[in-house]
């Protein structure tokens, strides 16, 4: 909150700062990983996917600086719990991740329709771990490839 309050910077600035230069190198330590993949992102496993941010990550930091800076809050106590929040993410296709965005966050009014990781084939989790969770996401572990029995 501090940066919103220096002179001529915006919040929507000030939130930048979170997630496009902070969140770099600290995403990885504070993004967790819901366990729900859309159906497109396994029927296209191959496409380009994304961790997607069902919490509106951006708009809901920005939102968060203007209250602050209005109410001159000096408390980064909101501001961390809601980075906690929003720093969840499901696996999605890049196309689904702009629809998801258009419908403020509703799956269901973007008509995509999540399955948990455990319902996957044990080569489309092992895919995925590789490549969309590994190294970003806090919780990873959780999701590696666990040899077989």
């Amino acid at each position: 909150m501090w940066l919103a309050n220096r002179p001529h910077v915006t919040p929507q600035q000030a939130r930048a700062w979170y997630s496009q230069v902070i969140a770099i190198p600290l995403a990885p330590k504070v993004r967790r990983f819901t366990g729900m993949v859309s159906r497109k992102a396994i029927e296209n496993i191959h496409e380009r996917l994304v961790l997607e941010h069902y919490n509106r990550l951006s708009h809901s930091l920005s939102r968060l600086i203007e209250t602050h800076v209005e109410q001159q809050i000096n408390d980064p106590t909101p501001f961390l719990a809601l980075i906690e929040q929003c720093e969840q993410v499901n696996i999605t296709t890049d196309e689904e991740n702009h629809r998801v965005q258009e419908a403020a966050g509703d799956y269901n009014a973007a008509n995509i329709q999540l399955v948990e990781w455990e319902s996957l084939s044990t080569q489309d989790r092992a895919f995925l771990w590789q490549k969309k969770l590994r190294g970003k996401v806090s919780n990873a572990s959780d999701y590696a490839p666990r040899p077989e029995a």
